[in-house]
């Protein structure tokens, strides 16, 4: 994680009502039961506080901020670890200040990018850092990828009024302002009856790359999972998602939740991990370490969701046929 100062800090505070809603299921409009483990709370005894940005128990005084329940829920002690995971779960609190680079500004404040990404596109073979990514080179100019020399970071492009940017000499990243589109969210629709949701767009080159027909959406960071639900409830989209989240614990907490929320939509989804005996994290760390395990996991659970899609079809088409 990048340096983060203690302004920025401190914007992770007010991050805390979302925690309690998403992480603890709370309805931080009424009290709760005590989060304290030692307390055995019979009767609702914490409540938030928007003003101070924490949650307090009136019966046994115990009060929480963001990085006490991330210590608790997670099980670590240093705030460098707290910070670490709070960063992850909000990654667009610690945005880097945008510089102007060729950038036209219209009359409505959405910036058009374009200029931008074409002078960045003359630039992409002056960083090696996809190529030791193991991305197919090929991707980068299917999605015109490029890169911002200045700012040393890989630019892709969402539409020409949003881009994502990564870091290629640390873990920094940035959005554009406005909207957090998904990468390729207009894979979303009818045509389409398998898609795979990744965490970032790494990822989903990674997909790509062992498999160039593979329909792959990326959230761009885990909270931005409620984009996802607007637009499949947008769309209507009535397919399958294989939720493909990083092997981790914020990972398997986001996929329990965004398959909580597709359920409720009544879209059909998978959460599974393509990365089981590799050893690695996410899925452009297995490409690089061991692709021939990930192409092994993907077929296998690829050819078999296939199957079970091409069922359900046929038990649809003979119940309307009847």
């Amino acid at each position: 994680m990048s340096f983060i100062d203690r302004k920025s800090i401190d914007n992770f505070k007010p991050m805390l009502a979302d925690y309690l809603m998403i992480k603890h299921n709370i309805n931080i409009n009424q009290p709760f039961t005590c989060l304290n483990p030692d307390h055995e709370d019979r009767h609702p005894s914490m409540s938030y506080y928007a003003k101070g940005n924490i949650c307090n128990c009136f019966s046994c005084g115990t009060h929480y901020d963001i990085f006490d329940l991330i210590g608790l829920d997670y099980g670590v002690e240093s705030f460098k670890e707290k910070l670490e995971i709070a960063d992850k779960l909000y990654p667009n609190i610690s945005e880097i200040v945008f510089k102007k680079f060729d950038v036209v500004e219209a009359d409505n404040n959405v910036i058009d990018f374009t200029n931008y990404f074409q002078k960045c596109i003359s630039k992409i073979n002056k960083t090696d850092y996809l190529n030791e990514r193991k991305i197919n080179p090929e991707l980068l100019k299917k999605y015109n990828v490029g890169y911002d020399e200045k700012r040393e970071m890989v630019v892709f492009p969402i539409n020409k009024n949003c881009y994502f940017a990564r870091s290629v000499t640390g873990d920094g990243k940035i959005k554009s302002k406005g909207t957090s589109y998904l990468w390729n969210e207009n894979l979303i629709n009818s045509d389409n009856k398998l898609i795979y949701i990744t965490e970032s767009i790494i990822d989903s080159l990674s997909l790509e790359t062992i498999d160039s027909d593979v329909k792959t959406v990326a959230l761009n960071g885990l909270p931005n999972y409620k984009r996802l639900l607007k637009i499949v409830e947008e769309n209507k989209y009535n397919g399958t998602f294989v939720l493909a989240f990083d092997n981790d614990k914020t990972g398997a907490m986001y996929q329990d939740i965004v398959k909580e929320e597709l359920e409720k939509l009544k879209v059909s989804s998978f959460s599974l991990t393509l990365i089981s005996g590799t050893g690695v994290k996410d899925l452009n760390e297995a490409l690089i370490k061991n692709k021939d395990s990930l192409m092994k996991n993907y077929k296998y659970v690829n050819d078999n969701l296939k199957i079970i899609i091409s069922k359900r079809e046929e038990e649809r088409n003979s119940e309307i046929e009847l």
